[in-house]
């Protein structure tokens, strides 16, 4: 619900409590009002019989009724102001007494039923009144009730529905401001302050994110300063020192002890070489020469190179490839390195006899967007939990012969096609490494 709808609600209850209370007042006022006007008329209804009774007593004559004006307007007032057939009736039987001569005892029967009637009026009257008392005190009682308990509802929703929201977004806010850009808002509600909440996020996940590309960039600068330092005051003595000992290995017989030796500085010319050229490659930016490729034929080739260091480990290659996953906009060279560098360290960490799984799919997206993804799972003993974190660290590695470059490189260039790769390892359950890339509906060609 959004907090529009909420503040909707808010008015159409506090209307609805004012609309009763309303009509409650109305309803109490008319029926006092009914009370007072028919009380009223019975006082009226009495005072016309005394001035009636009071003419009758002072002439006993039939025409005398006649013969006292006031007497004989209050008697015709009395006869026109009767509300139902009964009264009407009892007006009538006095009439007739008054009219017949020497009958004081039937007109004084007559008043009394008369006037019984109209103290009974009054009685019922007075039992009306008694029950619209506690009629209106309960019902006062409950309108002060809706309302309490509507102000409480009210202060309630709004601490629920602006003033929570609002505080937790200052906190989360000012979390962030300290630099703390992995602060994320629980986004606990649909509304304005919700979406206000995931947009928060968002921004603290884009700052996040540019914030480790500008530190990425500094460190790219400052390994770029060193490996060119190192390039250029070890490339020319280690050429020299290999040169050297392939040199002495013509001359040195296959049975000779100091052929090892010579080998030996070989293998290790050629394997700081390719770790220079790593640092080299890793310190230079990355430039991008997009193509539309099929994922699954790049996947394809990697398997295809890494067959035989498969077959001699003894280890089974499954690949589950998505047909639907089609063509992504990547650097066909870089992508491919990145694979066979994953695929590698897959083939390093698993024992023999055991299978790697390489998969592809499709993610449909919102708003027509998508991702292609790329899965290789190794079944070897896991990542340490504390090891995890440092993966994409420079020179982090637990090879005896690895540089720490490869998962960094790597990273690089993924982040470089606005793609992302994760690592999600157990303990004695393998390591599953995955690879997004956006589709070719997010994705531009040669940028």
């Amino acid at each position: 619900m959004t907090l529009r709808s909420k503040l909707t609600l808010m008015f159409f209850g506090a209307l609805q409590v004012s609309f009763l209370t309303v009509v409650a007042t109305f309803w109490a006022v008319q029926i006092w009002q009914n009370l007072t006007d028919e009380l009223a008329l019975i006082h009226a209804q009495n005072l016309r019989l005394e001035t009636v009774l009071e003419g009758s007593a002072a002439d006993t004559e039939p025409a005398a009724l006649t013969a006292r004006p006031e007497a004989a307007l209050a008697f015709q007032a009395l006869q026109g102001a009767t509300e139902n057939a009964e009264e009407r009736a009892l007006v009538d039987a006095l009439g007739n007494a008054l009219a017949r001569p020497s009958t004081s005892g039937a007109v004084h029967d007559a008043a009394a039923r008369l006037k019984g009637y109209y103290q009974g009026r009054v009685d019922a009257l007075r039992q009306r009144a008694e029950f619209v008392t506690h009629l209106s005190t309960g019902l006062i009682g409950g309108i002060i009730a809706l309302v309490l308990g509507g102000t409480i509802v009210y202060f309630i929703a709004i601490r629920t529905w602006l003033v929570r929201p609002i505080r937790a977004l200052g906190r989360a806010t000012r979390v962030i401001s300290t630099g703390d850009l992995g602060h994320r808002i629980p986004v606990t509600s649909r509304d304005e302050f919700g979406a206000l909440a995931a947009s928060i996020n968002t921004m603290a996940g884009s700052l996040a994110e540019n914030q480790r590309r500008l530190l990425a960039a500094e460190r790219f600068a400052m390994v770029g300063e060193m490996s060119a330092y190192v390039a250029h005051n070890i490339r020319n003595p280690l050429a020299s020192i290999r040169v050297t000992a392939q040199t002495e290995l013509l001359d040195v017989p296959a049975n000779d002890p100091r052929r090892a030796s010579f080998e030996d500085i070989v293998t290790a010319a050629d394997r700081l070489e390719s770790w220079l050229g790593d640092l080299l490659r890793f310190s230079s930016p990355v430039t991008l020469e997009r193509t539309l490729e099929d994922v699954n034929a790049l996947i394809e080739r990697c398997a295809a190179l890494a067959r035989p260091l498969l077959a001699r480990q003894g280890l089974v290659l499954n690949l589950t490839l998505d047909p639907a996953l089609g063509y992504v906009s990547l650097d066909r060279n870089k992508m491919e390195q990145v694979v066979s560098a994953v695929l590698s360290n897959a083939i390093d960490a698993s024992p023999t006899g055991s299978t790697i799984r390489i998969a592809s799919a499709f993610h449909p997206g919102p708003n027509g967007s998508s991702r292609a993804s790329v899965r290789v799972q190794d079944a070897g003993k896991g990542i340490p939990r504390e090891r995890l974190a440092m993966l994409f660290t420079l020179f982090s590695t637990t090879k005896k012969s690895g540089t720490g470059l490869g998962l960094a490189l790597a990273q690089k260039i993924v982040t470089a096609h606005d793609g992302t790769i994760t690592v999600t390892s157990k303990e004695g359950e393998g390591t599953v490494v995955e690879i997004g890339l956006p589709s070719p509906a997010s994705a531009s060609v040669g940028a």
